[in-house]
């Protein structure tokens, strides 16, 4: 399919691609994983579409609407991230706090479905001139890139790639030494590889590549790929300076006129219900498992009572709503969190964003992968605080929240929400991204 393969190290390096220049580029974009991998991507491909670059962006089947919403040429990568989070099985390990066994299912699932996805990828890709991806897909991009002697670019919304500012986030969230934070990256390198080998060097055959024993983030290095972070130098001012092909884009959110395309307005009741109080505090956890809701929703209750506040909850719980708590579904959270007074959540890269432009104070509630870097980062910060998933009860949430509620935090996180809402990421990552290749 992609004719005679590249020798070792000839990708070609971001200097424009021959016959198109920068300005009418056909870009591939590869978004797979839940919502808030899938629509950074798609607002950014919109912004790239809008400058005259002809994108094709890949989402989970349950999320090929948000580009589609956006105006964005958008096709189905034949897998669904809901159907998979939703599992009964995976719900369980999560709430438990058993990773192991759920990033084993992750692998088994990777195995099962590795052809297919490999299949509808390379499709994909096909006559593209770049690659852009998300980290779900990461390694076959960096692989169908180099296969076809284009360009890939890769977008992060966590610090995954070795510095010294902060171990690996999947080792410890405390920050260590500058030499032991970088030993740390290449232990988890180290103990991944294993894991990942037989997918790369599987994928590298099948389009043509030899075999190789060099991890993706080397291969990335050595080709000089761009490799966007998408989160604020406001938020984590000590990668600030990191390297001139890792640039602190911003976090990746929605215009007002894409907000309102991608959620709907906020419901009268629920607007009336904001108006006739004080503002409340927010609790939900997004796709993370809460396994019994109506015992999740009498601690809140129970919780913001004893605080004195007011409760806006995000659960699927039974319960009739009052003055003092109300129970939603599905919300347009950038409509509605700036009317709250604190947050609190699982911590997303992509939550945790909306809840500090809103400039609320944020407890987060961390399960997995990026979720306890973003806790223990705002509670650096002095605008947030965190505690495991695992250890939400009464007391700690009480501990948790309360401080949140006086002055100091939410005065910091108000001049905080300023210097996000004054950046514009969008076109900072779409200049960036237009930069680098030329060169």
């Amino acid at each position: 399919m992609w004719g005679r393969p590249l020798a070792s190290g000839s990708v070609r390096r971001f200097c424009g691609i021959p016959g198109s220049g920068v300005g009418a580029m056909r870009i591939v974009m590869m978004g797979m994983g839940t919502r808030g991998d899938a629509q950074p991507m798609a607002v950014l491909a919109a912004e790239l579409a809008a400058r005259g670059h002809e994108v094709t962006l890949g989402l989970c089947s349950d999320l090929v609407w948000v580009g589609q919403a956006l105006g964005v040429h958008t096709v189905d990568l034949l897998a669904s991230a809901k159907d998979f989070l939703e599992s009964e099985e995976g719900r369980q390990w999560l709430a438990a706090g058993d990773f192991k066994s759920y990033v084993r299912w992750l692998l088994d699932y990777k195995h099962q479905t590795a052809d297919q996805l490999h299949t509808k990828l390379i499709e994909l890709a096909g006559g593209a001139d770049v690659i852009i991806s998300g980290t779900a897909t990461e390694l076959e991009a960096v692989i169908i890139a180099e296969a076809a002697g284009i360009p890939s670019v890769s977008v992060y919304h966590a610090p995954i790639r070795s510095n010294s500012a902060f171990p690996h986030l999947l080792v410890s969230t405390d920050i260590f030494s500058p030499e032991k934070n970088l030993e740390t990256y290449a232990e988890v390198n180290k103990s991944n590889w294993p894991v990942f080998e037989p997918f790369i060097n599987k994928l590298r055959a099948r389009v043509g590549l030899a075999p190789t024993s060099e991890t993706t983030g080397a291969r990335l290095e050595r080709f000089g790929a761009l490799e966007i972070q998408a989160y604020s130098r406001h938020v984590v001012p000590e990668l600030i300076d990191w390297d001139v092909r890792r640039p602190l884009t911003g976090f990746l959110g929605p215009s007002d006129a894409q907000r309102r395309v991608l959620d709907d307005l906020v419901d009268p009741e629920l607007d009336a219900w904001l108006d006739a109080g004080d503002p409340p505090v927010y609790f939900g956890f997004g796709s993370m498992p809460v396994l019994e809701p109506d015992a999740a929703l009498a601690m809140i209750e129970k919780v913001a009572d004893t605080l004195g506040v007011r409760a806006l909850v995000n659960l699927e719980a039974s319960t009739a709503n009052d003055s003092a708590v109300r129970v939603v579904g599905n919300l347009n959270h950038d409509a509605v969190l700036p009317r709250c007074r604190a947050a609190v959540h699982h911590g997303g890269a992509g939550t945790s964003a909306t809840s500090l432009r809103a400039g609320l104070p944020t407890v987060v509630c961390a399960v997995f992968a990026d979720q306890p870097f973003w806790g223990a980062q705002l509670q650096r910060m002095g605008v947030g605080s965190t505690l495991r998933f695992t250890d939400l009860s009464e007391p700690t949430l009480f501990a948790a929240l309360e401080p949140m509620l006086a002055d100091g935090p939410r005065q910091r996180a108000a001049e905080l929400a300023t210097l996000l809402r004054e950046e514009d990421a969008i076109v900072q990552t779409a200049d960036a991204f237009e930069q680098s290749l030329r060169g």
